[in-house]
């Protein structure tokens, strides 16, 4: 895995970053909502979303495996597509 620190493009700033943040947000404030939970609890629950992007919590881990997987099937099957040609 590619260990450089990664940086948002200004297009993803503004566009899907954006969009997620708040969706993330109106999604908080639904739950908030609907339940009468207090900011703390949401504060909380958000922590535990964030435990589990840590680079080395399990489901990290976990989706970067799987990401390594998927590129080497993908590497395999170019090179058997260019042989079969």
């Amino acid at each position: 895995m590619d260990k450089k620190k990664w940086a948002p493009s200004q297009e993803d700033n503004l566009g899907i970053i954006t969009s997620v943040y708040e969706h993330i947000k109106d999604k908080l404030s639904e739950l908030q909502k609907e339940t009468e939970c207090p900011d703390s609890f949401i504060f909380d629950f958000i922590g535990n979303i964030q435990n589990e992007w840590h680079p080395n919590s399990c489901h990290s881990l976990v989706r970067n495996k799987k990401k390594e997987q998927l590129n080497w099937i993908v590497l395999v099957k170019k090179r058997y597509c260019l042989k079969a040609n």
